[in-house]
């Protein structure tokens, strides 16, 4: 961390996420308002409807600056707001730091190829932390983010293979030819998307319905299977992995919290984002931690 471009690497890192943290409250707020465009107007004060200037605006700074008040009628500014930011910085720095190599912060030009994956994490980093923002606040997770998502996911992977962890079909083999060398390593990785797409969407619908008949009321949105079919086309396979660390964690969490009153429902989507993040980033640690922990539990 001593040599300066390497502190230069990781400065900028977190200054897009604050950026982008920035904007991500604005979608968080006005996507779910259908009569609201995230491209505009300019943020306004919701209680004097003043617009709000750039220097205002800065992430984190201005908050701290107007002591978490509106400039011209005091309003108190959430604490959410600063925290959206800082924390779309640190995850963004975090997926820096996990995987690229560390020669690529001291001579990033010399790992253009590293940083254009680190630029597709990114995204995704950004809209799974919308969906989940967006769940929390309105237990809706957004066609123009998970279908969007869907779509996107198999331009990605193609682009960039290395965004999933080893597919899981590049040993397959097909009339004893193995599909990774027929395929090629891009082609690989967008078809086991397709395929972890069907998967991890399919038996979260067919858990959804299968609760749905048990409960007789709806236990599962159809918004949470679009999410794990968008998870799925990025991820393969490994998509499934992350819809246990969900689970792992939504009962670890999510139902002390029903228990204790916060609310009469689970939003899914916030544990479904953690899962995606961290299987998206080191898959294959998931999955050693999910066996020691079934090990564990074994004995």
């Amino acid at each position: 961390m001593s040599d300066p471009r390497t502190v230069l690497a990781y400065a900028g890192v977190s200054a897009l996420g604050l950026c982008v943290g920035s904007f991500l409250n604005v979608v968080a707020y006005r996507l779910p308002r259908e009569c609201m465009s995230v491209a505009g107007p300019r943020s306004r004060c919701p209680r004097c409807a003043r617009f709000i200037a750039w220097y205002d605006n800065l992430p984190v700074l201005s908050w701290l600056l107007l002591r978490a008040r509106c400039r011209h009628c005091g309003k108190g500014i959430p604490a959410r707001y600063p925290l959206v930011e800082a924390g779309t910085a640190a995850l963004f720095v975090a997926t820096a730091a996990w995987t690229l190599p560390r020669a690529a912060f001291a001579d990033p030009l010399a790992h253009g190829a590293d940083w254009g994956v680190a630029g597709a994490r990114f995204l995704v980093t950004a809209a799974l932390i919308a969906l989940a923002l967006i769940d929390y606040d309105w237990e809706i997770l957004p066609d123009q983010i998970t279908l969007g998502g869907l779509a996107l996911a198999p331009i990605l992977v193609f682009a960039a293979p290395s965004l999933q962890p080893t597919p899981v079909i590049d040993d397959w083999t097909i009339g004893g030819r193995v599909v990774g060398e027929v395929l090629g390593p891009r082609w690989t990785a967008v078809v086991h998307g397709l395929l972890g797409a069907a998967a991890c969407g399919g038996f979260l619908w067919t858990v959804g319905f299968l609760g749905s008949l048990a409960f007789r009321k709806e236990a599962m949105g159809l918004g949470d299977v679009k999410m794990c079919a968008a998870m799925g086309a990025l991820l393969g396979f490994w998509s499934l992995a992350a819809l246990l660390v969900a689970v792992f964690s939504a009962t670890l969490i999510g139902v002390p919290l029903k228990m204790l009153g916060r609310g009469s429902y689970i939003r899914f989507g916030p544990f479904l984002a953690l899962g995606a993040w961290t299987t998206m980033n080191d898959g294959e640690r998931v999955l050693d931690v999910w066996a020691a922990l079934t090990r564990a539990a074994a004995r």
